[in-house]
Order: structure tokens, then C-alpha cells, then sequence
């Protein structure tokens, strides 16, 4: 049986493509090398962030997700002297640990018409004519099998066997920074928001909250604190929360996981077209370093760009080359966000311009916005910026809180008070 659209990976971002490829009425073979429905990513973060709201809404995972028991959240960030306070205009993130949400989304999948779910096959080769790829190989317990389709897509993560294949080149980028967390109940934020973040320069650590109360407690250090986490990690862990400024109170917390992560986290970015009849997304075509917590939203954004931009043409209205064109264009949103994340996580201590931004927001509700919006993926790079916004940060975090035009966020807060 020939199939428009043949998948590989059903994770994050090949489940969501194979849901909206499946509901424009097209076949798609989505393919799966775990034989299990309920297989997960223990080493994969699960923190969406409000950026993502709204292709979450349109696959009909928001509502599922919350359902299930979901953290709907809210962020303040720590940076400098005090914590910058998420305004209304920013939209909230949501996390549901994946042993919950890839079952879920794996489910959804299978259960969309159109859809051929294939447990427990693992790609092998690629089926070509000329240049153009046209299906792929898969070994199953019962022997091999050719799947033929008028697109490959590659779902299968950041070392993207189908990408091997396919001889796509891998930009790597280094990564200054380590991770570690641990899910831990009983956790009492002191923070204005629902989740924080501390950036405590080079370092970074978060607590956020997930599904049956837990919260998640991380901690991304530069590579010379690795000494400290050699031997017990949630210890180490709970020893750099002790230490935050404003940290939260962990007197009646309780640990309810071992410790999770590695001590480096390469960064991998991939051209999302690289040949005729292929496309990447997900991880495949970008992992990012995972500070900034933008793997789950570039998942399932990628996933959707791709679908909105070649439907058309697997129904035969225009040429492929035409669709993908568009999702490359689409995918510019990711790369230019990419491009800064790489930069920062060679752990360097912010630049005047960052502090100034940070500064800045702690008092001026314009430039908090910008800078909220920024953080949950919801604008683009040149959102935040550009000349408009970093010289009003300049302007704010010189004169403080009585920034002549300046609405102030401490301003404000003192007059609801009131």
C-alpha cells in the first residue's frame, strides 16, 4: 500500500504531523521503533511554553492535557536584585510529564482516520528515485517491509537515524552547561508566579510545577560546578536551591524521583529540506539547548508548519518543492530564535544589553511584556530586539521606577494596592 506521508518517530512532533496530515484526509504511515503504546522520553522535558498555546488548542491537546492534570503556569524570572513579574498579555505554559502526554498523543494518532500506526519498526534504508527519496525500510519482527510515500518526514529525534541515511549534515554547537533535575512533592514557591527561574549568571535553575502536585526542580550550571554533582545529584540539586536568592521553601518537600539528566547536552540544527521528498522536524531538524525549555513547543510548531505547507500539494494541487519551500520559510521563526540560544549557552554572564532588558523589566511593564512574550516563544527574535524596545530598556534602567511616560510595573501594583 503507497501512502502520501511516511513518518518516522512517534514522539512529539511525528504524532501531531501525522494528526494533521491524517485529518485533511491524506494516508500517512507513522512509524515507530518502540513496540510499546505507552513509551516515553525520561530524559526529555515536558515544559511547553505559552507559545505554543494555540497549535496545542487547534490539535485539540490543550483541553486533554489539562484534563489529565496538567500545570497551567505562569513564570517570574529572577535576574539582578529582584524578580521580573509575568504581565497579563503573556500567555501561560503548560507541563504534563511525558510518561502522561506521549501515550496520550500516540493514542490521538492512532485513533485519527487515515493513520497507520507501526510499533516496533526500526528504519534501515531509504527508497529513492534519483535524488528524491520515496519511501522507507523497515525491519519488524516478521522481517522487512518497503513503505512507499510521496514525503518522508524525519521525527526521530536529535540523532535522526532517517537524516544519517539521507547523508543531511549536522551542525553541532557546543553546550557550556550541564543539567539536572529531580520531581519532588511538597515544594512552596516564594516567587510571584506559579514557576520561576533564577538567573543567577551563568547559572540557571527553574521550578516548575506538573501533573499530582510535584514540581520539577533543575538546575543548568556551567561545566566547571560538574565536581559538585558527582556523586549524590538531587543532594547537589537541593544544595543550589538552598543558596537562590528568594528560593523556595523545601522544609516539607519530599523526593519523588531519582535524579534526571547528563552532563553535556550537545546542540544539533539540520536544513528542514535537505532533499527532494524529505522534511525534518522536531528534534531532527533542531535541538536546542534545553535552558530555555523550547524542545516540546518547536515539536509540535514544526509539526504544523509542515502539514499547513505541503497538504496542498500531497492532495495535488501544487508541487512538493513548492510546500516545502513554504515550511522552510515558516521554520526561519525557530532558526533566528535558535541562532541567540546557542550564543547564550556558552554560559557567558549577560551583556549590557541583556541586563539592561532585565533591569528594565523589573520596572517598565512595556519592556516586560516584550520580554514575557519573548521567553514563551510567543514573538519572534526581532520582537524584543530592536531599537525601539532595547532604547527604552536603556532609558528605564538608568532613571528607575520614575522613568518620566513610563507606566512602571511597581507603579502600578502599588496603585491596585490602593
Amino acid at each position: 500500500m503507497g501512502y502520501d506521508v511516511v513518518i518516522v518517530g512517534a514522539s512529539l512532533a511525528g504524532c501531531s504531523a501525522a494528526i494533521h496530515y491524517g485529518r485533511a484526509g491524506l494516508r500517512v504511515a507513522l512509524i515507530e521503533r518502540s513496540r510499546s503504546m505507552d513509551a516515553f522520553k525520561g530524559m526529555c522535558g515536558h515544559f511547553v511554553l505559552g507559545g505554543t498555546r494555540p497549535a496545542l488548542e487547534r490539535l485539540g491537546l490543550w483541553d486533554a492535557m489539562v484534563a489529565r492534570g496538567a500545570a497551567v503556569s505562569d513564570i517570574a524570572l529572577w535576574s539582578g536584585s529582584g524578580w521580573i513579574q509575568p504581565t497579563a498579555d503573556v500567555p501561560p505554559a503548560i507541563s504534563l510529564r511525558r510518561r502522561h502526554l506521549d501515550p496520550m498523543l500516540r493514542q490521538m494518532a492512532a485513533s485519527t482516520p487515515g493513520v497507520d500506526l507501526h510499533l516496533g519498526h526500526t528504519v534501515t534504508g531509504l527508497l529513492q528515485a534519483g535524488n528524491s527519496l520515496t519511501g522507507v525500510v523497515a525491519r519488524h519482527e516478521e522481517g522487512v517491509r518497503s513503505i512507499e510515500a510521496s514525503l518522508v518526514v524525519a521525527a526521530d529525534g536529535h540523532r535522526s537515524p532517517v537524516a544519517e541515511l539521507a547523508g543531511v549534515e549536522a551542525k553541532i554547537g557546543d553546550n557550556a552547561r550541564f543539567l539536572y533535575w529531580g520531581y519532588y512533592s511538597g515544594v512552596r514557591l516564594r516567587s510571584p508566579a506559579s514557576a520561576a527561574v533564577w538567573n543567577v549568571d551563568p547559572h540557571v535553575a527553574v521550578a516548575i510545577p506538573t501533573d499530582d502536585g510535584l514540581h520539577l526542580l533543575g538546575v543548568f550550571a556551567t561545566k566547571d560546578r560538574l565536581d559538585d554533582f558527582a556523586d549524590d545529584k538531587l543532594t547537589a540539586v537541593e544544595t543550589f536551591f538552598a543558596e537562590l536568592p528568594d528560593g523556595p521553601d523545601l522544609s516539607g518537600a519530599e523526593r519523588a524521583s531519582k535524579a534526571v539528566g547528563t552532563s553535556d547536552y550537545p546542540m544539533v540544527r539540520r536544513k528542514v529540506n535537505p532533499r527532494p521528498g524529505l522534511a525534518l522536524i522536531g528534534d531532527a531538524a533542531t535541538t536546542s539547548d534545553p535552558v530555555p525549555a523550547v524542545g516540546c513547543g518547536w515539536a509540535f510548531r514544526s509539526a504544523e508548519w509542515l502539514a499547513e505547507s505541503t497538504i496542498p500539494a500531497l492532495r495535488g494541487e501544487e508541487s512538493l518543492r513548492t510546500g516545502l519551500k513554504r515550511y522552510a520559510r515558516s521554520f526561519r521563526f525557530i532558526v533566528g530564535h535558535d541562532r541567540l540560544i546557542r550564543s547564550e549557552a556558552r554560559g557567558r554572564e549577560a551583556n549590557p544589553i541583556q541586563r539592561a532588558l532585565r533591569t528594565a523589566a523589573r520596572h517598565d511593564e512595556v519592556v516586560a511584556s516584550r520580554l514575557g512574550n519573548f521567553a514563551m516563544r510567543a514573538i519572534p527574535v526581532s520582537g524584543l530586539l530592536n531599537p525601539a524596545v532595547i532604547g527604552r530598556a536603556l532609558v528605564v534602567a538608568r532613571r528607575g521606577d520614575r522613568s518620566q511616560g513610563f507606566v512602571t510595573v511597581g507603579m502600578r501594583q502599588q496603585a491596585e494596592r490602593h
